[in-house]
Order: C-alpha cells, then sequence, then structure tokens
C-alpha cells in the first residue's frame, strides 16, 4: 500500500488521531506568523501541494457523487467566512482485490466490503510545527465550527463506510443539539492534526532555530539561514557525539563533545569552501549537537508520481551526484584507481536527503530557555 493511501486511509476511517509525528525539529514556513486575509477565489481549486502546511488540520473527508463539489464548497467558506487557508486532498480506493498479508490458513485475504470510490479530504491551515501557537485555537474552532454546506449533507450521499459514520455523526450532533452546550460539537468534532501527506515518510525537517543555534550561525559566510528556497540536501553530517566503547560495542555519549563540536564546524566550513571553489552553491549550518553542509536550493520538493512520491529532477540529480559513491579515476602516474566520492579529501554521506531550509522568527528566537548555552 503506496504511503499516501496509508495516510488517507487511516484518516478516512478513523477519523481521530493523534498527530502524526516525524523525528526531526519543524521547517519554518510561518505563513500563519502575523494576521493577513486568506485568499478565496471561487475560480481557484485549491489542491493541496507539498509546499502547503507542512502540518495542517485534517478537517473532515467527503465520498460519493457529490464528494467533488462539496469538498470545494467547504474549502471556498473556510477560506471566505473563517480567514483559514484550505486545501483539497483527492485519493481514489479500490477495496475489491485481495490483501498481500499472509494468511495462516492459507487463503487468499481479502477486504469485507469490496468497492471502489473516490474521497476528497479538506485540510486547513499552514503550520510549521506542531507546537505552533495558533494550532490549538485553529483546531478549537474547526471542531466546533457549523459551516453552510453541512447542512446538505446526507448519510444516503456517501458511499462505503462513510455512510455508517455520517449517520453516528448526525446522531451526535441531535443529541449535543439538544444539550446544554451545543456550541462544544460541530460536524468536523473529528478534526485532527497531521503532517502533509504529499511529504514523503523520509522527509527529515529542519533544525529549529533559537537565539543560541543563531549566535553559531550568525557569522557564517554561507551560512544555511541564508539560503533563498525552501529546500535544500544533505550531503554530508558531522555528529558531535563523542563514542566511547562499552562492553564491546559502540556507544554514543548523550552529551556532545565541545572538542568535537569544534572540529565538525571547521571540517564542514572547509568543504563548504571547497564546493564553493568548484562553483557549487553550497551552504553550512550548525546546531548543539551537529554541523550539515547542503547543496542546492529549490521552491519545490517533488510530487506524486507513478509509484509514489518522487523528488524533482534537481534534487534527485544532487542526491545522486554528491552521494559517497565508489569511483573510478586515475592517479597522478596513470593507473586507474578506485576512491569513495569526496571533496577536499572529505567523504559525501552514503545517502544525501532533503530538508526543508530552517528560518529566523522571533518567535524561534525567543524559544530558546535562559542557561541552555
Amino acid at each position: 500500500m503506496r504511503p499516501i493511501l496509508r495516510w488517507f486511509t487511516v484518516c478516512l476511517w478513523l477519523c481521530g488521531s493523534s498527530a502524526v509525528s516525524i523525528h526531526g525539529a519543524p521547517p519554518s514556513f510561518l505563513k500563519l506568523f502575523g494576521k493577513r486575509t486568506v485568499d478565496a477565489d471561487p475560480a481557484k481549486d485549491y489542491v493541496l501541494t507539498e509546499v502547503d502546511g507542512p502540518w495542517l488540520i485534517f478537517a473532515t473527508t467527503f465520498t460519493g457523487e457529490l464528494a467533488q463539489t462539496r469538498a470545494r464548497a467547504l474549502v471556498l467558506e473556510l477560506r471566505s467566512r473563517y480567514n483559514l487557508p484550505a486545501f483539497v486532498y483527492h485519493e481514489n480506493f479500490d477495496f475489491t482485490g485481495k490483501l498481500k498479508q499472509p494468511n495462516p490458513t492459507g487463503r487468499p485475504l481479502r477486504y469485507a466490503s469490496a468497492e471502489r470510490f473516490a474521497a476528497y479530504a479538506v485540510l486547513v491551515g499552514e503550520f510549521d510545527s506542531v507546537n505552533h501557537p495558533d494550532i490549538e485555537k485553529t483546531l478549537k474552532l474547526v471542531k466546533t465550527m457549523r459551516p453552510e454546506v453541512w447542512s446538505e449533507v446526507q448519510p444516503e450521499d456517501e458511499a462505503g463506510a462513510m455512510k455508517s459514520i455520517r449517520r453516528i455523526q448526525k446522531e451526535l450532533l441531535g443529541a449535543n443539539a439538544q444539550s446544554k452546550k451545543p456550541a462544544q460539537v460541530g460536524p468536523m468534532y473529528h478534526a485532527f492534526v497531521t503532517r502533509n501527506p504529499l511529504l514523503p515518510e523520509t522527509f527529515t525537517q529542519a533544525p529549529e532555530i533559537d537565539s543560541f543555534v543563531h549566535s553559531l550561525n550568525r557569522n557564517v559566510e554561507h551560512s544555511l539561514l541564508e539560503c533563498p528556497g525552501r529546500y535544500t540536501v544533505v550531503v554530508r553530517s558531522f555528529e558531535g557525539l563523542a563514542t566511547t566503547m562499552i562492553g564491546g560495542k559502540v556507544k554514543d555519549e548523550l552529551t556532545p563533545s565541545k572538542d568535537r563540536l569544534d572540529a565538525s564546524m571547521a571540517t564542514a566550513n572547509r568543504m563548504v569552501a571547497a564546493l564553493r571553489k568548484q562553483g557549487v552553491e553550497a551552504y553550512e549550518f550548525h546546531d548543539r549537537t551537529r554541523s550539515i553542509v547542503t547543496i542546492g536550493s529549490f521552491d519545490s520538493l517533488g510530487g506524486n508520481g507513478p509509484t509514489g512520491f518522487q523528488y524533482t529532477p534537481e534534487i534527485q540529480r544532487v542526491m545522486s551526484e554528491y552521494a559517497a559513491n565508489e569511483k573510478v579515476g586515475r592517479d597522478p602516474q596513470g593507473n586507474y584507481v578506485r576512491y569513495v566520492n569526496n571533496i577536499d579529501k572529505i567523504p559525501f554521506d552514503v545517502r544525501p536527503f532533503p530538508i526543508a531550509v530552517p528560518r529566523v522568527s522571533k518567535r524561534s528566537l525567543y524559544s530558546g530557555m535562559l542557561g541552555e548555552r
């Protein structure tokens, strides 16, 4: 099952979950930092892309013949009436085939309900982090609001199991309307926070910036903080954790070594200088535990392809060209030799990977606690 299909299936059938977690600190897309008027043009479709988010609120799912129309109507209403950035995400489901999971009986497993249908999800927000200051109040608003489009939604309009889900929702809303606090629950009370499903599962988010980390990068000549694009590719990571032997096994210490951090910063700086000398757009970034070297500045990460998410050709080229693959060349005497791909005798990482470029904001600069120096 494709990653996006798994994500959408969980959202569709469970309709209630905690935020999806992925390692790393969040990128800084801060589109909600400050007041602004959200675009609400009826001529636009507002289809979700990989640059939206990367964290959003999963509001609801529509299925059936009117699914696309209602999803689009809800998006426009959220934008025009509530001033919330909202997007439509589409996925086709096919539960008519056999499951690939092994069966102890030896018989092929099939879905309980064999059917095909299209589903349209509505996602809200453009949050840089699950800790964004606006995310909780926006989630509460989505859970309690009653958009006009819901007055037309009937369980019979839905496909598959969504019919049962809509009946349950209708019963709960009816019971709540007779209670003393009807405003506490709306038709999208199951809304929850999730990451953008168009981002690959291996997407590593950029380091979080606080005042101390900002000071480490302030006077760097080719700092990643100055990269103009949304994304870049990490081609080498230098860890500042000291390595020790315990019981015959290698174990990283939890406390970074100052000497290793200083050495990592110096080597990263040397690597960037060598790449820049060759005309390569390289950057460096330093935080409390490591230093990284990146190449490139990209506005798009990629998108859906025949086999799932695919990086843009430009990102794929950097990941391939600057990986620590074994190469064949000639030595000064003209003999063929094998060597690991490197720059200035510093090898690249085995598997380069893209990250979101970190950005400095007032909120992030004040996020560092006193004493964390």
